[in-house]
């Protein structure tokens, strides 16, 4: 490896520093790709075969891959196929989270221009194969592609050394859905997929990496004419690290050879601040490399490799930027303030820990990345690679007559007559006076860019700095205060170790038992950092983006207190909505400027603003979205036409009920204007009413000034537990149930309220209620009030408007039955349970009488599959998440989820009144299991049989046992297990699928009964 100090260069040594090995832009593979490219074209099928026999040594097969799949699992371990299934799961997950959600801006009032998206119809997926078969390739293509909703998916890998398909490709390929293979490889490949080639149809777009010669051929074909669009030029692999002199050598030694080992024409760049490290690494390569079963490559890569020592990070930085590699590795103390200086990269892997392999097989983002700089303006693969976006527009006639005039008039500036009166056609009647726009305020965009006409209203005022609009509005006596700090900087500056002698604290704890009375001596912090981090997280934003309040409804009394002064500011509110907003701003001493919903409540921004003019004084807008006690949601854009509209007015946006609606959130847009905030709570979502925590989020300046105005301690550390119990990772599946579930039922109950005698009405907007209106609230009242049921009456909304929360199963069939209605619903049999321990943090949910979801995660991949398999042959949903001690041994974590699954089980069968009680057996391949339950609340449990391995994967077999008595003692059942079979896998998948179907005969409803001669369990 070549050392250079990067100072000394001028600059064309500095170019020959960066560049690329010479034979990627060799004249003479040019010409060999064109050749073998044009040979294809023209000859289709009997050249490919030609082509595919001089360089594969084989013609082109098309290969079925569930029988090489099938062998594939037989052959490999079953901690490889767990890995292969692991890493499916994850770029899975994370290309399915990436979707792009289509959206609307009404550009001016009538003029609606929408961005949708539609998938390719065909794409080609080449995956590098022939002496290393690039599975992890063909995953990170084809899962994306499958994500993006592509029609038809044509993969060709080069055959293998021996010939055919390798079965590690063919259960890649089955992963994905893939049923056959294509076998060749090379440019010849490129030339089918670019132009058809017998039975291999021609693709709208080919992705994939390759050698030198697959990049140049991707290339030719995209620049023919008619030929496919590429996903960007993809050669030999790079990977550049930027190292500090706390770099481990060895590390970063084993970082540069994993890519150098990948082909002989593959570069390596180490950029350090450090000699000493330079040297280390070099020497560490030199040993590390003699090792390797694939040292010849990596020697001739290394040859190519180069050193190159900068005088410090900038100009590391400066170094990999110019360079634009495809991999960028971050092995310093702390990477975070490097990363906003990368202008160029096709993945980032930022700090020591963050190995470029994991990036390569199963982070969960595509590693078919931009190579030869081509980082500087080509992103790498992801869903969006398999997909189009269009503009849709819709014009009202009113929006037609005001812009037909201004662009016709556009047009014939640039000449096009013919575009002048297509837009003359549309102008039925003059502008309105004041309502048109002038020439240049209208901003066009011509059928050029692949886009549908679409114009722009007269841009808003340009914001006048950061900040400088939270300080203008703010109350002076607010400006005056410094922040409220007591105690902060003593407890904060050496943790919880700190001596806190300084607020005047009792040093002796409650007198009180349990957990929660742990620390209930000490003040909270003012702004407690784990849950504004906790909060941040959830809402998408950064922590100095929102302060923490006591709900939402201490948020709005905190802003009116910050901007309003009494008597002289105004507050604004859209009728009916929630009375808060009014409250608190009589408290304050403000005045309050009314608008009104129109008559089925939905949200008018041209009304709304008009309602405003006259206020010369007006601080803050309140608005609701989902309304609170309508349910109706407000459209973004409309939030955000009336910020534009009114930039010296705070737009606050009470969010209290987002998650209940399908709605995006403009949290992230509000950290990014100077008058937009949004108000969050966890009240309802997340099941915290009584603890009262909500927070105000907007951009940090803002979010500074208003949090002035906080108590000094806003939050009891009770509530802070309860936050952070309830936000915990393993908690988040279970929230995303429930709140499905609510939204259910919503939907669900609308139509049964519809139909009682004294209801006129149903509303089931985005909450997590119903808005109903009914001839007399007097005598239902008086009926709810008799029955202990409570609902909310708003006869400011409607004259009989009642709003009524969703709540449970045997609430809402007494709600319904109060209304006049009786369903006959069975009962559900569903239970939530949470159980902590010093190991484990689990939380299930268990729905008996559904199918799905089913989603596990207990951090052992085998573990997950397991109960997965359990609740798909019992026939019920089952989410169970578990965070636990996995780094030290895998048993507490096994055996917590057991006794959490039991437990959980036990509550949704209640008191097991009407179930079947009793089952079954299983044969599976050479494995018998024979499992017997009996759900009579009588736990036992016998279990017989063995197992050679000690580990299928990261589960230990010797757990299986555990799992079973686990289930028996927490579910309160008899489970006796016999297994033989000569395959571990196999044995241990036979006890959960058995047990799954035991479980589907015992927990069927077969009447009412309890399933007992002695009529008790």
């Amino acid at each position: 490896m070549k050392t250079l100090v990067w100072s000394a260069l001028d600059a064309e040594a500095r170019t020959a520093a960066l560049a690329r090995p010479a034979q990627r832009s060799d004249p003479a593979l040019q010409a060999a790709v064109r050749a073998i490219v044009d040979d294809v074209r023209t000859g289709g099928w009997n050249a490919l075969c030609a082509q595919a026999e001089r360089l594969d040594g084989e013609a082109p097969r098309l290969v079925e891959v569930a029988p090489l799949a099938a062998e594939a699992r037989r052959t490999l371990t079953a901690e490889q196929v767990e890995a292969i299934e692991l890493a499916a799961r994850n770029v899975a997950a994370f290309h399915e989270g990436s979707l792009p959600a289509e959206h609307a801006v009404e550009t001016m009032p009538g003029l609606l221009v929408r961005k949708v998206w539609r998938p390719i119809d065909r794409v080609g997926l080449y995956v590098p194969g022939g002496k290393t078969p690039l599975f992890s390739t063909l995953l990170m293509l084809a899962v994306p592609a499958r994500a993006a909703g592509v029609g038809e998916i044509v993969a060709v890998t080069p055959p293998r050394p021996g010939g055919g398909l390798d079965p590690i490709i063919a259960l890649a390929a089955q992963l994905c859905g893939i049923d056959s293979v294509w076998t060749v490889g090379g440019a010849q490949a490129i030339a089918a997929l670019a132009f058809g080639a017998g039975a291999i149809p021609r693709c709208d777009k080919i992705c994939g990496p390759g050698n030198a010669w697959v990049a140049e051929a991707k290339t030719l074909v995209a620049s023919r004419s008619g030929g496919p669009a590429i996903d960007m030029p993809a050669g030999p692999s790079e990977l550049v690290v930027i190292a500090d002199d706390s770099a481990d050598p060895a590390t970063v030694a084993a970082d540069l050879l994993s890519q150098a080992e990948h082909d002989s024409s593959a570069q390596v760049l180490l950029v350090t601040t450090s000699t000493a490290v330079a040297k280390a690494v070099e020497a560490e390569v030199r040993t590390q490399v003699t090792t390797l079963p694939r040292r010849a490559v990596a020697e001739a890569s290394l040859a190519e490799a180069r050193i190159l020592l900068a005088h410090d990070l900038g100009e590391a930085m400066e170094i990999a930027n110019a360079y634009a590699p495809e991999h960028l590795s971050l092995a310093v103390a702390d990477p975070e303030p490097l990363v906003p200086l990368i202008r160029n990269a096709g993945a980032v892997f930022a700090g020591r820990l963050a190995a470029e392999t994991f990036g390569d097989y199963l982070a969960g983002s595509s590693h078919v990345l931009p190579t030869d700089a081509a980082a500087r303006a080509w992103s790498g693969v992801s869903v969006h690679t398999f997909l189009k976006a269009m503009s849709v527009q819709t014009v009202t006639p009113q929006a037609a007559a005001r812009i037909a005039a201004p662009a016709a008039a556009l047009a014939r500036l640039e000449g096009l007559e013919a575009h002048a009166r297509a837009a003359d056609a549309r102008q039925k009647s003059p502008s309105p006076s004041g309502e048109g726009l002038g020439v240049g305020a209208c901003h066009c965009a011509s059928e050029r860019g692949g886009e549908v006409t679409s114009t722009a209203p007269t841009p808003p005022p340009p914001l006048k700095g950061r900040g400088l609009l939270a300080h203008r509005l703010a109350r002076p006596e607010i400006l005056a205060l410094a922040p409220f700090d007591i105690a902060a900087q003593a407890n904060d500056a050496f943790g919880p170790d700190a001596i806190k002698l300084d607020a005047n604290e009792n040093p002796y704890p409650p007198l009180a038992e349990g957990a929660l009375a742990a620390g209930l001596n000490r003040y909270p912090e003012p702004q407690p950092a784990r849950l504004k981090k906790a909060m941040a997280a959830l809402y998408g934003v950064t922590p100095d983006t929102l302060f923490v309040s006591r709900g939402a409804d201490d948020a709005i009394d905190v802003l009116i207190r910050a901007f309003c002064r009494p008597g002289v500011d105004a507050v604004s509110i859209c009728t009916p909505t929630f009375s808060a907003y009014a409250h608190f701003a009589a408290l304050q001493g403000a005045h309050v400027v009314e608008a009104r919903l129109d008559a089925e409540f939905d949200f008018d921004a041209d009304s709304f603003l008009a309602a405003m003019q006259d206020e010369p004084n007006l601080k803050l807008a309140f608005l609701c979205s989902p309304n609170n006690p309508t349910g109706n949601p407000i459209a973004p854009a409309d939030v955000l036409k009336v910020a534009d509209a009114l930039p010296e007015t705070l737009i606050v946006l009470d969010e209290a009920y987002l998650e209940f609606s399908g709605t995006p959130s403009l949290a992230a847009e509000a950290t990014q204007r100077d008058n937009l905030v949004i108000l969050k709570t966890l009240s309802k979502a997340f099941g915290l009413a009584g603890a009262r925590i909500g927070c105000a989020i907007g951009n940090p300046e803002l979010i500074a000034i208003a949090a002035r105005a906080l108590p000094p301690y806003p939050l009891p550390s009770l509530s802070i537990e309860a936050a952070m119990s309830a936000l915990a990772p393993s908690r988040r599946v279970v929230h995303q149930e429930r709140i499905a579930r609510i939204k259910g039922e919503r939907n669900r109950l609308a139509p049964l309220f519809e139909r009682a005698p004294i209801v006129t009405k149903v509303r089931s907007g985005g909450g997590n209620f119903l808005f109903l209106e009914v001839d007399d609230p007097a005598a239902l009242a008086a009926k709810l009030n008799r029955l202990g049921i409570r609902a909310r009456f708003r006869p400011n909304a409607a004259p009989g408007g009642v709003r009524l929360t969703i709540g449970t199963d045997a609430e809402n069939e007494a709600a319904l039955k109060a209304f006049g209605v009786d369903t006959n619903h069975a009962p559900a049999r569903r239970a939530e349970i949470v159980r902590d321990t010093k190991e484990t943090q689990i939380a299930v949910a268990i729905d008996l009488d559904s199918a799905a979801p089913r989603r596990i995660a207990t951090g052992i991949p085998f573990y997950d599959h397991m109960l997965d398999q359990v609740a798909a042959h019992a026939g019920f949903s089952l989410i169970l998440s578990c965070d636990g001690d996995l780094d030290i041994d895998a048993h507490h974590s096994v055996e917590d989820c057991a006794i959490a699954f039991g437990t959980a089980l036990s509550r949704a069968l209640g008191d097991r009144r009407g179930i079947g009680r009793f089952g079954f057996s299983l044969p599976m391949d050479e494995t018998e299991a024979h499992i017997l339950i009996d759900l009579s609340g009588r736990p036992y449990s016998v279990f017989e049989g063995s197992f050679e391995a000690s580990h299928i994967g990261a589960y230990p077999t010797e757990m299986t046992p555990h799992v079973f008595r686990s289930l028996a003692d927490s579910l309160g059942a008899a489970i006796h297990v016999r297994v033989t079979g000569a395959n571990d896998h196999h044995k241990t998948e036979a006890c959960f699928k058995a047990f799954g179907r035991a479980l589907r005969q015992a927990v069927k409803r077969e009447g009412d009964a309890l399933p007992s001669t002695k009529g008790v369990l």
